[in-house]
């Protein structure tokens, strides 16, 4: 096999650089065009001209004639704070060809493994957290670019729905990661009468598998969220993490009270102790997932991702609790 990669070695690379070409990324800088004009006609039209991005992140049909939004815009870009918010924005940002890069890359590799995938535009805008962080779909990618500043940022995301634990992960490092994730879903097959914790961990674990093979040189913290030191606890102490879920049979429970406590956000997995950080079921989901794609080596991407049934999985990854 060794040796037959290498015989196509080089006309992998002419297909590579081919397929760069054919995903390039579309790129709209909602944000740079909306504070270049500071009028109600210029706000207007520029929701017009870009009816899928204002549809998609206003949820408004017809934005340029939704006098409230277009009143609310335009005060928005006449303001001098958040003005100067914007302008760190740009400066952290650039002109964002690592992400366009770094997106690009990705699309090739999901479009080599589900022929059917077609690249999405992406469109970014600084609204001052008007809309919401960051919206997918199979045809357009917006990106809220003022929630990704960066703890260094002028202003961070208000509200109680942002906790520290989370806020953290609102840099632009983070941001491709959740795409990649995002559009796993598209491809994710999932039994929807198997309601068990086992089969909700193993979702998630294939996703972040999914993220994995499309971003091989991203960080794990990036993938899931985790902080490094973490990552590195939960990974030596997963026999207790393993312990404590077999223990408590979570496995194969139903309760959504119960899943809630070891899939959901939490600042720390209380049950456990408050070492274990929160949604530790979607962690051991990939864990188990991990190891069942590393045993069978065969089994593609995009098998891995149309096999539902979590349970044949869980059982033919060996998974224990071990660290190798």
């Amino acid at each position: 096999m060794q040796i037959r990669l290498a015989v196509v070695g080089l006309f992998c690379f002419f297909l590579m650089s081919s397929c760069t070409k054919n995903e390039d990324v579309t790129l709209i800088r909602f944000d740079q065009q909306l504070f270049l004009g500071k009028s109600p006609d210029s706000v207007r039209a520029l929701l017009n001209r870009n009816q899928a991005v204002s549809q998609l992140y206003f949820n408004a049909n017809g934005a340029g004639n939704d006098t409230a939004l277009v009143r609310d815009l335009t005060n928005r870009v006449n303001n001098p704070a958040l003005n100067e918010f914007n302008n760190q924005i740009q400066a952290e940002f650039g002109d964002m060809a690592d992400l366009k890069k770094q997106l690009a890359e990705a699309f090739i590799t999901i479009k080599q493994n589900f022929p059917d995938f077609k690249a999405p535009k992406v469109a970014t805008l600084v609204t001052g957290f008007l809309g919401p962080d960051l919206v997918v779909t199979d045809s357009l990618i917006v990106i809220g670019i003022d929630y990704f500043a960066g703890p260094g940022a002028k202003y961070r995301p208000p509200g109680q729905e942002f906790p520290q634990y989370i806020l953290r992960r609102y840099q632009k490092e983070y941001i491709v990661p959740a795409i990649i994730f995002a559009i796993s879903d598209k491809y994710n097959a999932a039994n929807r009468s198997d309601q068990t914790m086992l089969a909700d961990m193993v979702y998630y674990g294939k996703g972040y598998v999914f993220t994995k093979t499309m971003l091989p040189d991203v960080a794990d913290s990036l993938v899931i969220g985790y902080s490094d030191k973490q990552l590195t606890q939960t990974f030596n102490a997963q026999d207790v993490v393993w312990a404590h879920f077999i223990d408590n049979q979570l496995l194969y429970q139903t309760s959504p009270a119960i899943k809630q406590r070891y899939l959901n956000e939490r600042p720390f997995t209380a049950e456990i102790g408050q070492a274990c950080p929160g949604a530790i079921g979607r962690w051991l989901g990939w864990r188990i997932v991990g190891r069942y794609h590393d045993e069978h080596s065969s089994v593609s991407i995009s098998e891995l991702m149309r096999n539902a049934d979590a349970r044949m999985i869980f059982e033919q990854s060996g998974y224990k609790g071990q660290k190798e």
